[in-house]
């Protein structure tokens, strides 16, 4: 990889910490938190290239949080994680909460939960590496490996190294939810050589943190 000074540190780090998880808690007290967004492909896919002596595909559990209205592009996506990495990912629809009480009330082993949360995320500013969720939750470790990276790093990531991502990035969508509370980013709008209206690719945003979820109603 030929990636920046500082994004390679920050790689190091995160991966010192997946270590750490997986040496702290055993593969089914562990689970990925996975919506086929940008942060968490990445997540994945440091997880799945990086650490291979650790955790397998088959010892790896993948949750899909799935939203009321998904995108078909999100859909489709995560169809290809499941066969780009050879893994297996479970669908579970309803908000994050519902869906964390529904995984620790069927599995009473689950003890933590691996996030692509970053500090520019809403609620995220102050939250730890490794934190327990809050009081009224379901009781459980929350580890952010890429709690310190910003989304400039997280496109240099996946463009140095191929990592597949949703193909609505490409339309203009920087943080996508579903149908109901996701645009396009009015910031990379644009007007095409015959004067139509185009959207470009998320990794042309200029202020990423600052203007990320401009797409987000």
């Amino acid at each position: 990889m030929n990636l920046k000074a500082d994004l390679q540190i920050k790689l190091e780090k995160t991966i010192q910490l997946l270590k750490l998880a997986y040496a702290t808690y055993k593969p089914e007290e562990i689970f990925l938190s996975f919506n086929g967004g940008k942060d968490c492909t990445v997540l994945l896919d440091i997880i799945m290239k990086m650490l291979p002596t650790i955790v397998s595909c088959n010892d790896l559990q993948c949750v899909y949080m799935q939203p009321k209205e998904p995108f078909e592009e999100v859909e489709e996506f995560i169809d290809h994680c499941r066969k780009h990495y050879g893994i297996k990912i479970r669908a579970i629809r309803g908000s994050i909460k519902s869906i964390l009480e529904k995984i620790c009330s069927e599995n009473r082993e689950i003890k933590a939960c691996l996030m692509g949360s970053r500090r520019t995320d809403p609620y995220c500013g102050n939250l730890k590496l490794m934190q327990e969720t809050d009081p009224g939750w379901p009781k459980m470790m929350r580890i952010s490996p890429l709690l310190d990276w910003n989304c400039s790093d997280i496109w240099e990531y996946i463009l140095q190294n191929e990592v597949p991502y949703c193909s609505l990035y490409d339309r203009g969508y920087t943080s996508i939810g579903d149908k109901t509370n996701t645009i396009p980013n009015p910031n990379l709008k644009r007007t095409g050589k015959a004067g139509e209206l185009i959207y470009i690719p998320a990794y042309h945003l200029h202020d990423a943190d600052k203007f990320e979820r401009a797409g987000r109603l």
